[in-house]
């Protein structure tokens, strides 16, 4: 209601933002509102009526996903197009038979983001191939922004072993592949090496690999569906030679190498 807006300190209008991005093997769907968000409170009040399984230790984010169950509404009226509890459950089953999943975000007072996330299981991707010792791996074309060699002036620790490179008065968290995955003979020096800096979800990080091989389009294959979920991969292709490439997913290569950190520091 437009009062309620003015009452949060709000534009009278409401603002919904549509967006649409490649990452890895799948096209990633987003819609956002500014609105009033999920009310947690009624949404387990609810669901206890209901007689399903909840409890007050739930996390936001499980509570959000509710929404999704079969006969389930927190409408005060039936209309036309609320109250029945079957227009969330049919857009997640839809969903699931094309092989993808959808995932909601919500913050009470501030909004709500649904994140639709469907495969490409027969794609071609525009990627940058890399190095690393022995191995390729492909980045998506679309999240690259540039590539140099560092300096050692430029890169500072942090703590728990991290490091930052310093890219025209910008620190961008520096992750090293070889390290992500095991990789057995890399360059471990990072001034011999070459970073990439990748851009996903709005953040920006820099990548550090071996050498550069160049750009090409390349096919995307199902890894998951053909071998296993491998964290921090998304798909893989066939290159000219036969041999396999691996995907990377540029969106949770920081947020694993960063797992990664932490448990060694806590070992």
């Amino acid at each position: 209601m437009p009062e309620k807006r003015l009452e949060a300190g709000k534009n009278v209008v409401g603002n919904l933002i549509l967006s649409a991005e490649h990452q890895g093997g799948n096209i990633c769907i987003e819609v956002t509102d500014d609105g009033a968000g999920l009310n947690r409170e009624r949404i387990l009040a609810k669901a206890m009526s209901q007689g399903m399984a909840v409890n007050e230790n739930m996390t936001d984010d499980e509570v959000g996903m509710l929404i999704f169950a079969p006969g389930f509404s927190t409408a005060e009226q039936v209309t036309d197009v609320s109250g029945r509890g079957v227009g969330m459950d049919v857009v997640k089953r839809n969903i699931q038979e094309m092989g993808g999943h959808v995932e909601i975000q919500s913050k009470q007072g501030s909004g709500t983001t649904i994140r639709i996330l469907l495969p490409l299981t027969l794609a071609i991707l525009d990627g940058m191939s890399v190095r690393v010792a022995g191995e390729v791996f492909i980045l998506p074309l679309n999240a690259v922004m540039e590539s140099l060699q560092p300096r050692e002036e430029d890169l500072h620790p942090l703590a728990g072993g991290e490091r930052v490179l310093e890219v025209r008065g910008e620190y961008l968290p520096l992750v090293e592949l070889w390290k992500v995955f095991d990789v057995d003979g890399a360059k471990t020096e990072a001034t011999q090496g070459i970073v990439v800096i990748l851009q996903s979800a709005g953040r920006r990080y820099a990548l550090l690999v071996d050498q550069l091989i160049g750009q090409h389009q390349v096919v995307v294959k199902n890894l998951e569906s053909n071998y296993r979920k491998v964290p921090g991969i998304s798909a893989a292709t066939i290159l000219g030679d036969g041999s396999v490439a691996l995907i990377v997913d540029v969106s949770a290569l920081q947020g694993l190498n960063r797992e990664q950190r932490m448990a060694i520091t806590a070992a």
